[in-house]
C-alpha cells in the first residue's frame, strides 16, 4: 500500500517549523500518510476513528494523540459533526522545551523511542485538565492567526504547558496502571527517564517499581536493552553529559552540583575512570 508522505511547507501559512489549524473537513489524513514533523490531533467536537499498524482507538470530544516523525497512520471520521485542532511542528522545535521541562522529555521520549509499539492511539485527559487544554489550544490558535509582538515565545510557552498536561495522561497511564506492552518498553520508558533527570538520585528500587518488575528482572531486561549494567550505564550518561558541560566552559564544582554529585571526589574518580584524565586534565 502507498503511503502518503508530508512535510510541513505543505501547509501554506505554516511559520517554519510550526502550524496549527482547525479542521472540520478532513481529506488526506484520511488515507494512509506519515510526515516529517510532530502532529497533535485535539478532538473539539464529533467522534474519529485514529488507525495505527496493528491498532485503532475512537476519539471523542477533549481526546487527543500524538504522533511522532515518520510513523504511518491514517483517521476516519465516526461523525458528521468532526471539527479538531491539528498542532504540527518539527522535532528542533521541540529542543528548547524539552531542555527545561524533564516532563514533556520524558513523554516524547517515549513517543518517539516506542514507535510502532508504544504509541498510544488515543489519550484521555483527566476532567480537570480539559478546561485548561481548551484555554491554551485557542491561545495558540489566536497567537498563531494575529501579528502581535512576541507571539512566538507566547506560542512556544503555551505548547510547552499544552504538552505537561498530555504527558501526565501519557505517563499516568503507563506508570500508575504499569501497561507496558512488553518489557523492552518499559525499559526504554526507563532510559528516558534517566536521560532527563541525571542529576537526581535514580535508583534501581525506583525503576524496578516503575515498570513493575523485581529488581534482578529489571536488571536482565535492562541489560538486554542497552547492552549495560543499569549502574554502569547511569554513569556513563552522567560521565557523557559532565564532558559536554565541561566542553560548554562551565566550571568542574558546577559540573559536579549539576549532575546531582554532594562529594566532589566521587565525580572526580568517575570522570577518571571513565575518560582516563582528570576533569581538569580534560578541560
Amino acid at each position: 500500500m502507498d503511503i502518503k508522505k508530508f512535510v510541513l511547507s505543505y501547509y501554506s501559512n505554516a511559520s517554519g517549523d510550526f502550524h496549527i489549524k482547525e479542521i472540520t473537513e478532513p481529506q488526506e489524513a484520511l488515507s494512509l500518510h506519515n510526515h516529517d514533523y510532530y502532529q497533535i490531533y485535539y478532538l473539539k467536537s464529533g467522534r474519529l476513528i485514529h488507525h495505527l499498524e496493528n491498532v485503532s482507538a475512537e476519539l471523542k470530544a477533549s481526546d487527543v494523540f500524538i504522533i511522532p516523525p515518520n510513523l504511518p497512520h491514517y483517521i476516519e471520521k465516526a461523525s458528521n459533526d468532526v471539527c479538531f485542532y491539528s498542532i504540527s511542528f518539527m522535532p528542533e522545535y521541540m529542543s528548547e522545551i524539552v531542555k527545561f521541562n524533564p516532563f514533556v522529555a520524558d513523554f516524547i521520549h517515549c513517543v518517539t523511542e516506542l514507535s510502532g509499539e508504544g504509541v498510544e492511539p488515543s489519550l484521555t485527559l483527566r476532567r480537570e485538565d480539559v478546561a485548561l487544554a481548551d484555554v491554551l489550544v485557542l491561545k495558540i490558535m489566536q497567537e498563531f492567526s494575529a501579528d502581535t509582538t512576541g507571539k512566538e515565545h507566547v506560542i512556544r510557552s503555551s505548547l510547552a504547558l499544552l504538552l505537561s498536561v498530555f504527558a501526565r495522561a501519557y505517563l499516568e497511564d503507563k506508570c500508575e496502571n504499569v501497561r507496558f506492552a512488553s518489557e523492552r518498553e518499559a525499559i526504554l520508558h526507563c532510559i528516558g527517564y534517566i536521560k532527563n533527570h541525571l542529576s537526581d538520585r535514580v535508583t534501581l528500587k525506583e525503576m524496578a517499581q516503575r515498570t513493575a518488575m523485581s529488581k534482578s528482572s529489571f536488571c536482565e531486561n535492562f541489560r538486554k536493552v542497552t547492552g549495560e549494567t543499569f549502574h554502569h550505564y547511569i554513569r556513563r550518561e552522567r560521565m557523557e553529559a559532565a564532558a559536554d558541560l565541561i566542553k560548554s566552559g562551565k566550571l568542574v564544582f558546577e559540573v559536579a552540583m549539576e549532575l546531582g554529585y554532594r562529594d566532589p571526589s566521587t565525580f572526580y574518580r568517575n570522570f577518571k575512570d571513565h575518560f582516563g584524565v582528570s576533569p581538569s586534565e580534560y578541560k
